[in-house]
């Protein structure tokens, strides 16, 4: 057996796996994250939207209920947050 053929075994039997889980479970996370990250920042502009709309209606709030003043806020921030939690769902569960 010549060295060249030593070296062609000894390489061939530290050849590398054909697929490496590890590193694709690194690539899956990692896209994962960056749809995430994606979705929160498209609902960004909705939320403050959103939120200044319900602070523009305060006193339509306060006028249709026997709200005390410093309700408004907590009451509106509890919408605010429920449709931004029902808007992403919707948006995880379409993709």
């Amino acid at each position: 057996m010549t060295p060249e053929d030593k070296l062609q075994s000894l390489f061939a039997a530290e050849a590398a796996p054909v697929r490496d889980p590890v590193f694709e479970a690194v690539v899956v996370e990692r896209i994962a994250r960056r749809r995430a990250v994606a979705v929160v920042a498209a609902f960004a502009p909705l939320a403050v939207a959103m939120a200044t709309i319900l602070w523009g209606l305060g006193p339509v709030w306060r006028g249709l209920a026997d709200i005390p003043r410093e309700g408004v806020p907590v009451l509106m921030a509890a919408i605010m947050a429920t449709a931004t939690a029902l808007a992403v769902i919707r948006q995880v569960l379409r993709t």
